[in-house]
């Protein structure tokens, strides 16, 4: 078995080979440095030999590059990463030496072979990722054997813990704590937003952190970010949810599950979500602010993340597994996912969804979905009777407490509490698509609608975006409205222009023979703005 034990210095026979620094402004983002090609050779070191860097009493383990002619003979490469972490100046006195290799190394492999890793096992490789001891390959080769292997209970629950001991945890000293997560890939979808103010409404205690975007055309923390701001302490986290029972917030600002930031850096390139990762990164972020209930929704359909209900059966069991074996009661919810929810797509144009739902007037689909999470919500926790949540959260939208709250919530945050749907930065440059014919709808695509927002300049322009009138089963007549693109830029109105010439965001039912038949894609060209 291998023992979990961080690498100590190596034992050389030679002396440490002694080199003058030479910088580099460059961050890399993992401790990388970079040796005379030959003189390195000379002294038995090799590309991505580990070696252990040594300055006026700091040490730092590193991959090793090699070059020869970027630095000279004497000479060692540092870049930004490195040189702080140091605190070395330029020509001055570094030691290198060979180091003991990673034990995630050998663990790595022991998966793909097929075993499965223990406890400590998944606590010295989330360690060694943590400390920056594993290179992109490493990396790359981990999270691959996670997603052809798979992760067990054990290797997941493991997983999850030690993901939650990476960083710090809130302490609220109140209950009952809720949560509430979205696996995600449906286009606007902003029920969080809605749901935080109802839950503390109710008077639950809701530490909501939120993403921001990386693919989609807004994340919820984006969308917050137009109306307050979302960049906080862990400490004032806690003094706005004490306070106001709720929040909205960046996890990223905070050092709360930090290894779960790695992994999704190391899962995002590489398209590979492996479902016990993708588990342990929900439930670690859970546990990490202290909830004891917490409601999952899995959107299926085409374009949303989870595809195929097989999966999100699967996920489902998973997380119900997992979350009880942590001490979470869960609930989770199988949503309809092929199509958009609410009409804005986009930060402004979503938090225009969010505060019209809060006030009774928003979009049908956006205040049907947030009002049942929020009931399944206030049942889990036992706070209402089961099968009276939905009416609970209903009233409490309705009362305009929710609204009130919200307010609230947004004045702690820094933000307007006066705010109206009128003051939010909407684009001025737009672009109106119409039906060129009669139909019906069958798909309104969520992927292609997210593409076409960012291309319009969403989430870094909170104005862009792009807004829906139909949605799937909706008949249309000939000159209807479709959708707009908005824009708070013409020229990145241009290049949405430009996309939507090789892109089809609304999808038409056929005819056939005068009948419905199978689906197909309803032809049309845009005109020219």
């Amino acid at each position: 078995m291998v023992e979990d034990v961080r690498p100590g210095p190596a034992e050389s026979p030679e002396k440490p080979l002694s080199l003058k620094a030479r910088l580099f402004d460059i961050s890399t983002g993992i401790d990388i440095v970079v040796l005379n090609e030959d003189e390195a050779h000379e002294h038995d070191l090799f590309a991505a030999d580990r070696v252990r860097v040594e300055h006026e009493g700091k040490e730092l383990v590193c991959i090793l590059d090699l070059s020869s002619t970027l630095v000279r003979r004497g000479e060692i490469g540092l870049f930004l990463d490195s040189s702080q972490a140091l605190g070395t100046k330029r020509d001055e006195a570094v030691f290198v030496r060979h180091a003991v290799p990673p034990h995630s190394i050998e663990l790595i492999r022991k998966k793909m072979d097929g075993s499965y890793l223990n406890e400590k096992e998944v606590n010295t490789i989330v360690g060694e990722l943590m400390d920056n001891q594993l290179s992109e390959v490493e990396l790359a080769s981990l999270m691959t054997s996670f997603y052809i292997r798979g992760l067990n209970s054990d290797e997941t629950v493991s997983l999850t813990k030690a993901i939650v001991n990476s960083g710090d945890t809130l302490k609220l000293d109140e209950h009952p704590i809720v949560d509430k997560h979205c696996t995600g890939g449906v286009a606007g979808n902003r029920t969080t937003m809605v749901l935080v103010p109802i839950i503390a409404a109710a008077g639950l205690y809701i530490p909501k952190t939120s993403s921001r975007s990386i693919t989609s055309a807004s994340g919820t923390a984006d969308t917050m970010e137009v109306l307050a701001n979302v960049t906080f302490e862990l400490e004032e986290m806690r003094r706005i949810v004490r306070k106001t029972h709720g929040c909205v917030v960046w996890g990223g600002a905070m050092n709360l599950a930090s290894a779960d930031d790695l992994l999704i850096r190391i899962r995002h390139p590489l398209r590979l979500d492996p479902m016990g990762v993708m588990v342990a990164s929900v439930l670690a972020k859970k546990k990490s602010v202290g909830a004891e209930y917490v409601v999952i929704d899995i959107p299926v359909g085409r374009g949303a993340k989870i595809e195929s209900m097989d999966a999100a059966n699967e996920l489902a069991r998973m997380f119900i597994d997992i979350s009880g074996r942590l001490g979470m009661k869960s609930e989770v919810f199988i949503t309809y996912g092929r199509d958009p929810v609410g009409e804005g797509i986009g930060p402004a144009l979503e938090c225009r969804d969010v505060l019209n739902a809060l006030q009774g007037k928003g979009p049908a689909d956006l205040t049907e979905k947030s009002c049942k999470l929020a009931g399944a919500v206030l049942e889990l926790c036992g706070k209402v009777e089961a099968g009276k949540g939905y009416d609970v959260a209903m009233g409490l939208l309705g009362s305009g407490k929710a609204y009130e709250k919200m307010l609230q919530i947004i004045e702690e945050q820094g933000g307007n509490p006066k705010v109206k749907v009128d003051d939010l930065p909407i684009g001025q440059y737009r672009y109106e698509v119409k039906a060129e014919a009669d139909g019906r709808i069958h798909l309104v695509d969520n992927k292609i609608v997210n593409r076409l927002a960012r291309a319009a300049g969403a989430p870094k322009l909170k104005g862009s975006g792009m807004l829906l009138h139909v949605e799937s089963g909706d008949k249309v007549k000939k000159g209807q409205p479709l959708f707009e693109l908005i824009s708070e830029s013409e020229t990145k109105l241009s290049n949405a222009l430009d996309l939507l010439k090789t892109v089809q965001p609304i999808e038409f039912e056929k005819v056939i023979l005068g009948k419905m038949g199978e689906t197909g894609i309803f032809e049309w060209k845009p005109k020219e703005a």
